[in-house]
């Protein structure tokens, strides 16, 4: 009705008010998160790409510093537009990698000994004269019933779906005709059940093809070869070209607060003033472009300490932050915001609330106490 874009934070801000910034700062979190998981597995796949195409062995803390002088003014622009070239080669990229490791999967880690001599899996079977289906259905047969780090899988699974969570309400306002938009719901469901399905496949696949140490970044767990080389320059240069966009937002929350308190000083003072509108606003980019600089800095200093430990971070920020966007908050929001619920409708909000929030602590507490059992590398 105000014709604000409704967005989650707009939900938020109109639920909670003043307070709407926690949620507001949650989401930013959220997305500088996926930007630190992005400067622990680029140095990662290089650090293999380059050992085993050149022999040499470059540390990963080299190639991340190379990384930001590449990310920090990539950062810099401030028009998301200019992002869409690299972000269309990055979508490239990403799906010639997907579909080259499910082909290295089947047909190349898979693929039964031509000589018929027997072969043995990662796993203990002898696939001597079978063929790649079956080999694939003896691996998934063999793999473990379950891992000593199956926790990690809580906080891994709200952190796939982030995006998804923040972008839902947008796409739906976002439709155009009323009867699609009715319709949005049956879509998305479908749509989301799709991805959970394939994620499982490929996941399952992957799993059973390259071993029980399959590393978490899984280009590195690739068998050498050319493909596979390909694989993670591929991946490296998808995840580089998409890094300005994911911390764009991010970015934005938090240059624009500070923007904010840095006008309120200035509007004290606009009378005695002397620079002009230009010079006010180059002043401001600068501002924003050092803010930029110093928090991709900051998220660089996080990688290095957290090298070997990108499943733990992954699953860290989505129990520690995916968790509450998902389960805690949208809840909460439903009861201040829809005055007409029912008594049960909203004592199973607060329930909602509530298992979420225990969730959020227990997954972190045993993600943080069970730090080492990840450590990769």
């Amino acid at each position: 009705t105000s014709g604000t874009l409704l967005t989650y934070p707009e939900i938020a801000r109109r639920a909670f008010g003043p307070y709407a910034f926690l949620i507001s700062g949650g989401i930013a979190a959220m997305q500088f998160g996926v930007c630190l998981t992005y400067l622990i597995f680029v140095p990662q796949n290089l650090y293999t790409l380059i050992q085993n195409v050149f022999g040499v062995i470059v540390p990963k803390q080299l190639i991340l510093m190379g990384m930001l002088l590449i990310e920090i003014p990539l950062c810099w622009i401030r028009d998301i537009r200019k992002l869409t070239t690299t972000n269309i080669l990055a979508t490239i990229f990403i799906a010639f990698g997907l579909i080259s490791v499910l082909y290295i999967a089947l047909y190349d880690s898979l693929n039964p000994n031509p000589t018929g001599t027997g072969t043995t899996g990662d796993f203990g079977g002898d696939f001597g004269n079978m063929t790649t289906s079956a080999v694939l259905v003896e691996e998934v047969e063999h793999l473990p019933p379950i891992m000593n780090t199956w926790f990690l899988f809580i906080g891994t699974s709200f952190f796939c779906f982030e995006g998804s969570i923040t972008l839902l309400v947008p796409l739906q306002e976002a439709v155009y005709k009323p009867k699609d938009r009715q319709r949005f719901t049956q879509v998305n469901r479908k749509v989301t059940s799709s991805i959970v399905m394939f994620y499982m496949i490929f996941a399952t696949i992957c799993w059973a093809s390259f071993g029980n140490n399959v590393q978490t970044a899984l280009t590195a767990s690739l068998p050498q070869g050319t493909l596979s080389t390909l694989v993670q320059f591929a991946y490296s240069v998808a995840v580089i070209f998409t890094f300005p966009l994911q911390a764009f937002p991010a970015l934005e929350v938090v240059c624009n607060t500070t923007s904010t308190k840095i006008g309120g000083r200035s509007r004290q003072r606009q009378q005695k003033s002397k620079l002009n509108d230009q010079q006010k606003q180059d002043l401001l980019i600068i501002k924003r472009n050092i803010t930029a600089s110093a928090i991709i800095c900051f998220l660089g200093f996080i990688a290095v300490m957290a090298t070997d430990y990108l499943g733990n971070v992954v699953s860290l920020l989505g129990s520690l932050v995916g968790i509450p966007i998902a389960l805690v908050y949208p809840p909460l929001m439903h009861n201040k915001l829809v005055k007409d619920s029912t008594v049960w409708t909203k004592s199973m909000n607060v329930m909602l609330s509530v298992i979420g929030f225990c969730a959020a602590g227990a997954a972190s507490f045993t993600t943080i106490s069970s730090w080492n059992e990840g450590a990769e590398g």
